[in-house]
Formats: C-alpha cells, structure tokens, sequence
C-alpha cells in the first residue's frame, strides 16, 4: 500500500510537470532568453551606444543643478525625475526627464551627460533601445497595458513549480543519492541529458524564478516583506513631475551629503504633484541610506543605514538579474535563462518518443514507460 500511494503521489506530479511544461513553454522560451540577454545588459549597452559612455577622467566635478540644467536644455518642455550619479569612473551621469510637462505625462527620456564637464553626450528614450525592448518584453511581454507583468510573474510562478517538481521527479525512488548522479538513468539520451542537466540546474532556476515572481509583484512582496521586517517609506507611484520647486536641487544634494564622510550619492529622486518630497540614496560601500527631504518645509529625514526590508528586497533583485553578487553567480544566471529551452526540447522528445523506444516496443509497454525508465532502473539498482 505505501508503494502503491508514493506510485499514485510520482504519477500526480510528473503529470503536474508535463502539463505546465506544455502549458507555459511558448512563453517559458522567449522569457527565459531575454533574461539570458539581460544578464550583460550594461555591457550590449556600451556595445551598441559607445557614444552616450565617452565619458573623461575625473569623476563628477559639477554640480548637480549643471547636469539638470543641461540636460534640460535638450528635450524642452521636459520635467527632471531622476538623476543617476556614476558607480563607477567610466560611466555617465543619467537625468530622466519627463517630456510634454506635468500635465501630459510624456514619454521618459534619459540624458546622458560627461561627470566631469557636464556636457551632454546623447539622449535617447530607453523603451525604444534594443536593450529597452528586450527588457520590457521580459518584464511585461510588452503588453504593459494588459497586465503583461502580472502574466510574466504567473510564469514564473510555472517555472518555479516545474523547478521543485522536476528535483522531486529527479529523486531515485531507492534513495540512493549518488545513484541519481549517474549519467544514464534512461534508454534514450534526452532522458540522461534531461536528467542531468535538469539536476543541477534546479535550484539556481528555482531561485531566479522565484525573484522573477517578486519582480512582477514588487507591491505585494513589499507588503509581505514589510510583515516581518522595516522598510522606508516607498514613493508614491505614477506622481507627475512638480512644475514649482521650493528646494533647489544643489541644496538638496547638500543637505543629503552633509556630515556624512565617506559616502557619495547614489541617485536623487525629484518631487511628484501627488508627493512632494525629494528623496537622495546614498551609499557607504555596498550599504545604502536614504535621505528624505518635504520640499514645501524643507524638513529632512535620514536614514543612514539601509533598512532590513530594503536589504532583503535589495538581494532578491540582486539575485534575479545576477549584478553585484560576484561572476560565478552572473554565470549561472546566465545559463539559468537558456534552461527552459535546453529542458523544453528534452522533454518534447522524451514525450514524442515515449513509444519508439526499444524497450517499449519489446514489451508492448504503455505510452509513458520511457518516461518512468529512469525511475525503474532506479529501483531495480
């Protein structure tokens, strides 16, 4: 009886597996590929536009009002949002501006501007670069206005249940570990190649899937989050640009640097109509720190560390798109996204040649014995 229950429990889960492997792979493919591109998106960047990161030696040496000022001066009309100050001394400083004013909600253009002369190396709308429409299409399928992120984020879901299935289906049924290692488990190589391929790359695909599913729901995961650990208070999203500033942009960035040795500003967030208020990060080494000034007061609040909720939310972004946390892991990020291809041809041919085999056609067996070959050579070890 416990074997024929842990057979029933086997067979429920592979159909579970095959199903939303069949189910998803149309969308698992394309998804999966562009996260592999996006792996290397600052380096395609510089590749494509070398133009816009001609930056000279000396680091930001303007203020930030010059950047802004420039930067304005070559889209009119336009509204500044953001700034992205240099992490490193080969890259430009971004202002992102608004187009068609407060009251139209324009397109966002990013503005690219020398650190060191302040001079405008280019602009350009990044939704309309190739490496912008590779990353809308994997965050949204560039359907932005159909839900395309809530639908990339149930993929997700998808991948992270045919991840943890698949280890589960993986498992030697004797419990012999080191035997599931082996490379021929199956009469066919699609089966031994989507074994073992399958197996060690699992738990990498389980955790980017995983991220990818907070990704897609980046208020929910906040609130979650917020639950069990503090988090600073969030922008509110989709606010117009502020025509009227009380606050000038230096003094901001003044105020935000002062008395804090050793840290440099990582980006500046311009007031709303809905929120007025101006919001500098800045980082001391690898930890980040906000400073919140109310533009209409000029009241300041610092937070010189970065909260626990922000750090956590800060590593799962980290490990989606694979930066900051080392080459190796980049690496396997990299693979991660070829993966669902590579599993999804195996097992389109297990499936298609589930009857063919010799074993099959020997003993007249049903449909699905390549499939559970594996697993019987397993139990017969």
């Amino acid at each position: 009886m416990p074997g024929f229950r842990l057979h029933s429990i086997r067979l429920l889960w592979r159909r579970v597996h095959l199903w939303i492997a069949l189910g998803l792979g149309l969308l698992l493919l394309p998804v999966g590929l562009t996260g592999a591109v996006l792996v290397f998106h600052e380096e395609l960047d510089r590749l494509i536009d070398p133009a816009l990161f001609a930056v000279t030696e000396g680091g930001p040496g303007k203020p930030p009002g010059l950047y802004v000022a420039n930067a304005a001066a070559v889209v009119p009309g336009a509204l500044p949002v953001r700034m992205r100050f240099p992490e490193s001394a080969d890259a430009p400083v971004m202002v992102l501006l608004r187009s068609g004013g407060a009251g139209s909600g324009g397109d966002l253009r990013a503005t690219y501007l020398d650190p060191a002369t302040g001079r405008v190396l280019g602009t350009r709308n990044f939704r309309g670069t190739a490496v912008g429409l590779v990353h809308s299409f994997h965050a949204n399928l560039l359907l932005q206005a159909y839900n395309g992120r809530a639908i990339v984020g149930w993929t997700g879901a998808g991948l992270l249940v045919l991840a943890l299935t698949g280890l589960y289906l993986w498992w030697p049924r004797n419990g012999g570990f080191f035997r599931g290692l082996r490379w021929r488990r199956g009469p066919l190589t699609s089966i031994n190649l989507h074994n073992m391929f399958g197996f060690w790359i699992c738990i990498p695909l389980a955790i980017v899937a995983g991220t990818g599913i907070t990704s897609s729901f980046p208020q929910e995961t906040r609130a979650v989050v917020g639950l069990v650990a503090e988090t600073s208070p969030r922008p509110e999203a989709g606010g117009k640009p502020s025509v009227r500033l009380v606050q000038d942009v230096d003094r901001i960035a003044s105020i935000a640097s002062s008395g804090l040795e050793g840290e440099r500003l990582v980006s500046l967030a311009f007031p709303t109509e809905r929120g007025k208020i101006w919001r500098v990060q800045i980082a001391r080494g690898d930890e980040l720190g906000t400073v919140v000034v109310d533009d209409a007061t000029g009241d300041v609040t610092v937070l010189p560390e970065a909260l626990p909720g922000d750090v956590f939310m800060s590593i799962l972004r980290r490990l989606h798109e694979g930066d900051h946390l080392g080459p190796a892991w980049r690496a396997i990020v990299f693979v991660t996204g070829f993966a669902p291809m590579l599993l999804m041809v195996t097992g389109v041919l297990m499936w298609l040649r589930r009857g063919k085999s010799p074993v099959a056609r020997q003993h007249g067996e049903p449909a699905d014995v390549v499939l559970r070959a594996a697993e019987g050579q397993d139990a017969a070890a």
